[in-house]
C-alpha cells in the first residue's frame, strides 16, 4: 500500500489502493470514499454498521466519526479516497452544510452513476502508473467523482454529527501528524503544540473527537499498517516493528496483540 503525504497545495488529495485493515473510531476535516474493488468491508458511520461489497462504495462526510473493525481479508483490494479543502476550494464549504443521503452506495452496474462507476474504475487502472500523465488523469477523474457526489448531497440535509467543524479542523494538524508521521517518536507535547492547544486541552478535546487518547490512535495507526506489511510483505517482524515507529519488536508485539488480539505472527499465518 501507498501512503502519500498530502492535504497540501502540491498534494491536495490521497489516495490508497490496499486490503484496508482494521482502524478504530475517528473524525477528520475531510472528505473519505472508500470504494470496494474487490471482496467486501465493514464499516462504522456515526454508530451505524454497513458492510460494503464489491462495486459498493462508503461516503463519509467531513466532521463524521467512522471506524473500519479489523478483518482478515487477504485478496480485498479498497481504493480510498480523501479529499480536503485545498482540493475543492470553494466547493468544499457545500460538503460541510449536507449529509449524505445514504452512506453507502452501490456503483457498479447502477443506473444513474454509470458516471461514477467508471470514474472510480478509471481511478484503479491509473493508480500503479505513477507518471506525469496518469496524476493529470487521475486530477481530472477526481474531478468527476466530486461532480457525482452533488447527487448524493440534497441541498438542506443537514448533518448528524454533533461535533462542530471547526473544533475537528482544530485538531487536524494532529490527525495529520499521526497519518504520516506515525514512524517518528511522537509526543503529546509535539500534537498539542501544532494544534496550538495547551497539552490539557489538547488532550480532552482530542478524545472528544477520536474517542481514543493520542497514543492510543498513533499505535493503531501504527498497527494498521503494520498489518498491511504483514499480510503483503516477506519483511521479517522486527524490521515492521521500526519500520512503524515502534523501537523494540518486543513493545511492538505487546501492542499488536492489544489492538488486534493476535500476535504478528499469527496474523501473519492466518
Amino acid at each position: 500500500m501507498l501512503y502519500q503525504k498530502i492535504l497540501t497545495e502540491a498534494q491536495p488529495y490521497q489516495l490508497i489502493l490496499g486490503s484496508m485493515s482494521g482502524f478504530a473510531e475517528h473524525r477528520h476535516a475531510d472528505i473519505e470514499l472508500n470504494f470496494c474493488v474487490r471482496g467486501s468491508f465493514e464499516v462504522i458511520i456515526d454508530k451505524e454498521r454497513y458492510q460494503v461489497r464489491e462495486g459498493e462504495m462508503s461516503m463519509i462526510a467531513p466532521g463524521v466519526s467512522h471506524a473500519f473493525p479489523s478483518s482478515r481479508q487477504p485478496e480485498r483490494r479498497v481504493l480510498t479516497v480523501i479529499l480536503g479543502t485545498s482540493f475543492l476550494k470553494k466547493h468544499f464549504a457545500h460538503f460541510t452544510k449536507c449529509a449524505f443521503s445514504r452512506p453507502v452506495c452501490r456503483v457498479n452496474g447502477e443506473s444513474g452513476r454509470e458516471m461514477l462507476s467508471e470514474a472510480l474504475q478509471n481511478m484503479v487502472a491509473l493508480y500503479e502508473e505513477r507518471t506525469e500523465k496518469s496524476e493529470l488523469l487521475l486530477t481530472a477523474e477526481l474531478y468527476r467523482v466530486c461532480a457525482c457526489l452533488l447527487d448524493e448531497m440534497p441541498q438542506g440535509e443537514e448533518k448528524r454529527s454533533g461535533v462542530d467543524r471547526h473544533t475537528v479542523a482544530s485538531i487536524e494538524p494532529a490527525l495529520e501528524m499521526i497519518y504520516y508521521d506515525y514512524p517518528k517518536d511522537l509526543t503529546v507535547e509535539q500534537a498539542a503544540a501544532v494544534t496550538g492547544y495547551g497539552k490539557s486541552n489538547f488532550c480532552k478535546i482530542f478524545k472528544r473527537i477520536t474517542g481514543i487518547g493520542f497514543h492510543q490512535a498513533l499505535n493503531r495507526r501504527r498497527v494498521r499498517v503494520a498489518c498491511g506489511l504483514l499480510t503483503e510483505t516477506d519483511m521479517p517482524i522486527a524490521g515492521i516493528a521500526a519500520e512503524v515507529g515502534f523501537a523494540e519488536a518486543k513493545t511492538f508485539c505487546r501492542v499488536f496483540k492489544q489492538i488486534e488480539g493476535k500476535t504478528p505472527g499469527e496474523y501473519r499465518r492466518a
